[in-house]
Formats: structure tokens, C-alpha cells, sequence
């Protein structure tokens, strides 16, 4: 009997979760190992989400992958704008985050510790397959305006 197959993976993660009070977010960067970087905080503008992408891209890596919330994705701009600049976004369903808010205890944690949580949940194969993978745009339909 064979087990799952482990597929390694080399880059970076970064999970997305909200500031405290909704007045910003908050991303924290994972290495392969697991490893956080100091968290980020910026607003919830598209400008200020721009930014962030800029900094990701400068500091990290344009192949920098980004989790967050399905909730998250379809209020805020983060997850279309990354998605337009090619990067892969992974959505998170709300059963997987519920069982990780209780399993690590984060309803209590500051945000930071939430959006690294997010940020790991791709290193890990099985949990890798839970998630929603954001197709991007398509490139081959014209706009209409």
C-alpha cells in the first residue's frame, strides 16, 4: 500500500487574514520550511493592495503563492489583482478555516498568527488538496469596453 504522494515544493506562501476591527489586512510570508517573516500590515484600498503585490514581488519573489479566505476573496480586491499579475491564489473554504481556528486556537491570537496559519496550510499536502485553487483571468476574451 501506497501512501499519498509528497510533492515538494520550493517558494514562498502568503496568508491573508484580516487587521483587527476590519480597518486593514495583515500578510504574513512562509518559506518552504515553514518559517514566518515579520508580518505586513496594509489597507484595504486597491492601491494599498497594489502595493503590497509590488513589495511581495520585490522582496519575495513574483512566484510568491497567496491564501486567504474564500470570504475574503469575493470582498476584497487582493485575490483578482493577484490573480491579474499571474500569481497562484489559493482559497481557502470555510470548513478547513473554521477547523484550523479551533484546532490552533487562533480566535483569540492577534491576526498575524492567523495569516501565517493560512499562509502553511499549502505546505502540507492533504490540506493542500482542500483548497480552492483561483483560476486566472482569461486572456484570450477581449473586453468590451
Amino acid at each position: 500500500m501506497t501512501g499519498p504522494s509528497i510533492v515538494l515544493r520550493a517558494g514562498f506562501t502568503c496568508g491573508i487574514w484580516l487587521a483587527r476591527r476590519g480597518r486593514g489586512l495583515v500578510a504574513v510570508v512562509v518559506d518552504e520550511d515553514g518559517e514566518a517573516q515579520p508580518p505586513l500590515n496594509f489597507g484595504r484600498t486597491p492601491d494599498d493592495v497594489w502595493a503590497l503585490l509590488a513589495h511581495l514581488d520585490a522582496t519575495v519573489g513574483c512566484d510568491c503563492e497567496l491564501v486567504l479566505p474564500d470570504w475574503l476573496a469575493k470582498t476584497d480586491d487582493i485575490a483578482c489583482f493577484a490573480a491579474e499579475r499571474g500569481a497562484d491564489v489559493w482559497l481557502v473554504p470555510p470548513a478547513i478555516l473554521e477547523a484550523v481556528h479551533v484546532v490552533a486556537h487562533l480566535a483569540t491570537g492577534p491576526p498575524a498568527r492567523t495569516a501565517a496559519a493560512l499562509a502553511r496550510l499549502p505546505l502540507a499536502p492533504l490540506l493542500r488538496a482542500q483548497l480552492r485553487r483561483l483560476s486566472p483571468p482569461n486572456r484570450k476574451q477581449l473586453p468590451l469596453f
